[in-house]
């Protein structure tokens, strides 16, 4: 009997399951795709760094409408952070990433937010260098720390017009995703044969990147063959063009890096023929192509310093003798604040009494051999000159007897001559409401730079001449607002120091944070 029974369910369950109806093959429905084309454009682009970089595609989802699709452009690949670029259909954004030989992938997310479903296409894109020589300026927006942009235009870069001047802004962030720790006080653009480095100082910090590239190589104690004990205070940086030798200011102490071979790290600090510990705080190359020779300011001794031959140690110049307009060897209590190139190579040097306001301004021929009365040919007091105690820059000319310094309102010339007594001349005012105040002065020394000169016998009221060591750089910022700019203004008459009258043919680049330095971006041999 119970086998009967469970015979008969078996049977039953049989006839209820050939019964049933299977609806499964008519439930599932097809998913319709998304859809990207490219219109037949190419999927693999060559593009220069910052430029922009512009892609139409044609995205649809049959039955979806267009707001219910999301676009994700991401950038990735040769070590670059991956980094959402856009999130529009359309793609129309500048690449910053580094130049590279290996092409970029760049991939396009497309979402359907009523599914979840993606569909992904990638594009190859080559990054070639679009930066080149110019004018490098150092800001900052924040107060702690800082970035680096770069101006080329005519007054900077050889060959340009000045109908095409070029912006990049903040190219060392946009190129590493972070900003320089600490603000910039020094950089130096360095290329000699096969090797070429840009090293950027902060108060902090030191970094060497690719002046073609900026990316970022190397840093701090990995630029030294030896490193450095205990903090690092860097200052600044000369640069030994003929001879392809970089300094560096560390601590007080400076480190000599010879780039032959493609050598990029800094020897063990130089030494002082007496072994004396010192303490640099300016130095400048004087002269140029085989008879340049750089020198050095040492606070702790008040002495001047020259870099022998073999660039490993400082010389001793001889014993002075008495009578003289200063002693090399001993200038008294003063420090140095500025050093520059004065005419015939004479190295000028600002002195400021460690206690008091006294000023003045050695000058000092490098030309001959120290014979121990022929180097000191000035000793011009600057004290009485208007505003000097609140000077915020100083600009020597290497091929006239002019002087320049400015506070944070106008420029001052100064004629040097054989009186020890001199008179200040302003020949600038800043236009405070403009521009806000004057922050730094420096004397553009790049070979190529041109400006615009007033003329009268020209068509069109101007000319255009050649900028080198006749074209004065000011930096200012406005509080208010907190921007800062970068003016040119050419120097139309030399002995007198007498600028440009027509500012609307100055330079000016604005746009800036406040602007801690600038320097010349010197990409050729």
């Amino acid at each position: 009997m119970k086998r009967i029974s469970i015979f008969l369910l078996l049977y039953m369950a049989f006839v209820a399951m050939s019964c049933y109806e299977d609806h499964s093959a008519k439930d599932f429905k097809i998913i319709k795709p998304i859809v990207i084309e490219f219109a037949g454009a190419e999927t693999a682009v060559k593009i220069f760094q910052f430029d922009t970089l512009e892609i139409n595609p044609i995205i649809y989802k049959n039955g979806v409408s267009d707001e219910n699709l999301t676009y994700e452009w991401k950038i990735q690949g040769n070590e670059y952070p991956e980094t959402v670029l856009s999130n529009k259909m359309t793609f129309r954004e500048p690449i910053s990433a580094a130049p590279n030989s290996t092409a970029y992938d760049l991939i396009l997310t497309v979402t359907d937010k009523t599914t979840d479903i993606q569909e992904f296409s990638r594009i190859s894109v080559t990054v070639e260098s679009s930066l080149g020589e110019g004018l490098l300026v150092a800001d900052t927006r924040d107060g702690e720390t800082g970035d680096v942009s770069l101006i080329m235009s005519m007054n900077f870069t050889r060959g340009l017009l000045e109908k095409n001047t070029r912006f990049y802004r903040n190219v060392y962030s946009s190129v590493n995703q972070h900003n320089l720790n600490g603000l910039v006080k020094d950089m130096q653009s360095f290329v000699k044969s096969d090797s070429r480095t840009l090293t950027i100082l902060t108060d902090k910090d030191i970094y060497r990147v690719d002046p073609f590239e900026f990316a970022d190589w190397e840093m701090n104690n990995d630029l030294f063959f030896v490193p450095i004990d205990g903090d690092l205070q860097p200052k600044n940086m000369m640069l030994w063009d003929y001879w392809g030798v970089e300094f560096l200011n560390v601590n007080g102490k400076v480190y000599p890096r010879n780039s032959s071979w493609g050598n990029l790290y800094y020897n063990f600090y130089m030494y002082t023929p007496d072994l004396a510990d010192y303490d640099v705080s300016q130095m400048i190359v004087c002269g140029t192509y085989y008879y340049a020779v750089p020198y050095a300011f040492d606070e702790n001794k008040n002495r001047f310093l020259q870099v022998n031959s073999r660039y490993d140690g400082f010389l001793q110049f001889r014993e002075q003798n008495p009578g003289l307009l200063f002693d090399v060897n001993n200038v008294g209590a003063y420090d140095a604040i500025y050093m520059g190139e004065g005419e015939n190579a004479q190295l000028m040097t600002v002195f400021k009494a460690e206690k008091g306001n006294d000023y003045w301004l050695a000058a000092m021929q490098t030309k001959e051999e120290d014979t121990g009365s022929n180097l000191p040919k000035g000793r011009y007091v600057l004290t009485n000159c208007p505003g000097i105690n609140e000077a915020v820059g100083f600009a020597a000319s290497p091929i006239s007897t002019d002087f320049y310094y400015a506070t944070k309102d106008q420029i001052y010339t100064i004629a040097l001559g054989d009186s020890q007594n001199v008179t200040a001349e302003s020949r600038y005012i800043v236009d405070r409401e403009r521009d806000g105040e004057i922050t730094s002065l420096t004397m553009w020394r790049g070979e190529y730079g041109r400006m615009n000169v007033s003329s009268e016998t020209s068509s069109t009221g101007m000319t255009t001449q050649n900028a080198q060591y006749r074209m004065l750089i000011i930096t200012t910022y406005k509080e208010s607002t907190g921007e800062g700019k970068v003016l040119t203004i050419p120097i139309v008459k030399l002995t007198s120091g007498t600028l440009e009258p027509n500012r609307e043919i100055h330079g000016r680049y604005e746009g800036f944070g406040r602007i801690t330095k600038v320097a010349y971006n010197k990409v050729g041999n």
